[in-house]
């Protein structure tokens, strides 16, 4: 039963965070001249937040009756990366460090 919760909140922070990295990236300034460049390779934050993340899906995938949830989770934390992938490094240790605490406390609850 504890499990089916932590993959049910887990689910909710997941699809969260998602619609906050997708606020976080249209956030423009009307005073930029040129498109800022993207770091294709992660910051560490990040790295660590997805390996969180993947341990997480990957425990939940073992729980019988949560695949549905499992195919769900595994395709919002694919959009995360590449929305991240997208963003200026600034931005993305901000949102991987508001995501790595999330994910922390999730885990600290459960």
């Amino acid at each position: 039963m504890l499990k089916k919760v932590l993959i049910s909140t887990f689910a909710s922070l997941v699809l969260a965070f998602t619609s906050q990295v997708a606020m976080a990236g249209v956030k423009t300034s009307s005073l930029s001249m040129a498109k800022p460049s993207v770091n294709q390779k992660l910051p560490t934050q990040c790295q660590r937040m997805f390996s969180v993340a993947d341990k997480l899906v990957s425990d939940a995938e073992k729980q019988p009756g949560t695949h549905t949830q499992v195919a769900k989770m595994k395709s919002k934390l694919s959009s995360t990366r590449q929305q991240i992938l997208k963003m200026e490094t600034e931005m993305q240790q901000k949102s991987c460090n508001k995501g790595l605490t999330a994910l922390n406390t999730l885990k600290q609850k459960h």
